[in-house]
């Protein structure tokens, strides 16, 4: 079956819809690991990094993704390997995906994450969003 097919015919598993930022986010955890954000939800974000992470484990996130800026602590649900990069001396490096979600939001930094995804679908308001 062709996959295009399949996305279209498989139910929708995610608690809420994303936003996807196609690279454009950057940010580490725990202010030494470089990550980029691949997508964003209210409840968690899709990261891509170097290192692998183990589930279960809860990290320091800041990050910028397209007028936002992310911080907050989160607890890394999965992780595994999701492909190469260059690594800039002609080799590759292998990238690992973690999928993380949010450890604690309050509800104005709910607000302003939909109010980006909802933006990112057609309609919403910037904001700021730090977690404690």
């Amino acid at each position: 079956m062709d996959t295009a097919l399949m996305a279209q015919t498989r139910p929708e598993r995610r608690r809420s819809p994303r936003m996807n930022v196609n690279g454009e986010g950057k940010g580490h955890l725990k202010a030494t690991i470089p990550v980029t954000v691949v997508n964003l939800s209210v409840d968690g974000v899709l990261l891509e990094l170097k290192a692998p992470l183990r589930p279960g484990m809860t990290y320091e996130l800041s990050a910028f993704v397209p007028e936002q800026t992310l911080h907050g602590i989160v607890r890394v649900t999965r992780c595994r390997a999701g492909g190469y990069a260059a690594d800039g001396r002609g080799g590759r490096c292998l990238l690992f995906r973690a999928g993380a979600e949010f450890a604690s939001l309050t509800p104005p930094q709910r607000d302003a994450i939909r109010s980006a995804v909802n933006r990112s679908l057609g309609a919403g308001a910037p904001g700021v969003l730090e977690a404690s």
